[in-house]
């Protein structure tokens, strides 16, 4: 895993008072958003002598993801670190980011999150109400399914698919012609057991820390959207905490977002070999059908958002679109 800077950023000038935080994610507690946020947690409290303290809380164990980003806007949820599908319901530019497509790699993506635009797409979150203290990771999501391995973009026509709260999904899978599905993380291994959806995408962590091998016969990487991990804070618990305090805050969660980009990358060639080994099969695809009959996503919100945001994504690192 990439090693974070030496900092300065311990606090000593504010009087000791404390102060509690929770932070709830929906990864599995042997799931890297559990490493991420312990380490962020960790940081925070040796920034501040000990007087800000976060208790992370795994497998949606504060609530479900569209309740903990709603209550962050309400002020009723301290932190949650979410997707930028669910927060897509809430800022809808925000869903810019999972086109289909749109980035070329990982690289592509923090030029992209970790500068200015990450900046635009954070002040409509704020509007409503939270912070995002930074992007962090969750990766290309790939397609696994009980019914046929996924070669050409033909191949998913039909399919019933499970996919996360957020319209740009949705458009996507009913592009090429799946039955698209939006079905709360919680609930997707049993739909997947009791045959409710034929498959789902996601990241090889989630496939194997899910168990998601234990229902689905065929995994495909098609690395078809990107999804982030916008660590939120209400603005109402950020507001209650001294100013030095928000700037670690701030300044911790930025310098992990490439640190918890390094730790996924690092980790995944294992996690696909772990889900091959559990039985899986796994094949490469072939993107450029992909990328041609996913198009007009792409066209629908230049109409709806303006092309301006999306071409300078393109632009910013030469994606393939």
């Amino acid at each position: 895993m990439a090693a974070l800077a030496t900092t300065s950023l311990t606090v000593s000038t504010v009087a000791q008072e404390t102060y509690a935080l929770k932070l709830g994610h929906t990864g599995a507690p042997n799931h890297h958003f559990q490493e991420i946020s312990e380490r962020f947690a960790e940081l925070v409290s040796e920034r501040t002598d000990g007087a800000v303290k976060i208790e992370v809380f795994p497998s949606d164990s504060l609530g479900k993801q569209v309740e903990l980003v709603e209550g962050t806007f309400l002020g009723t949820t301290d932190m949650v670190l979410t997707s930028d599908a669910v927060l897509s319901n809430f800022a809808p530019e925000i869903g810019i980011v999972n086109l289909p497509f749109i980035f070329r790699d990982s690289d592509h993506v923090r030029a992209v999150l970790d500068g200015e635009i990450g900046e635009q797409l954070s002040a409509k979150v704020e509007e409503q109400g939270a912070t995002v203290l930074a992007w962090w990771e969750n990766g290309f999501r790939h397609i696994t399914n009980s019914k046929r391995p996924i070669e050409t973009s033909a191949d998913v026509a039909g399919l019933k698919l499970r996919v996360p709260e957020g319209p740009v999904f949705v458009d996507t899978f009913t592009t090429l012609g799946a039955n698209a599905t939006p079905i709360a993380f919680t609930e997707l291994y049993s739909a997947l057991q009791l045959g409710v959806v034929d498959g789902q995408e996601n990241p090889p962590a989630h496939i194997l820390t899910q168990k998601f091998y234990e229902v689905q016969d065929f995994a495909s990487k098609t690395a078809h959207i990107y999804l982030s991990s916008p660590l939120l804070v209400s603005n109402i618990a950020l507001e209650r905490l001294p100013e030095e305090y928000r700037t670690v805050l701030k300044t911790t969660a930025k310098e992990l977002a490439p640190v918890h980009t390094a730790m996924v990358l690092e980790a995944e060639a294992k996690q696909w070999e772990e889900i091959a080994a559990a039985g899986m099969a796994i094949n490469e695809v072939d993107k450029a059908p992909f990328v041609e009959a996913t198009r007009p996503v792409i066209e629908k919100y230049r109409g709806q958002f303006g092309p301006e945001i999306i071409d300078a994504i393109i632009a910013n690192g030469a994606s393939t679109n």
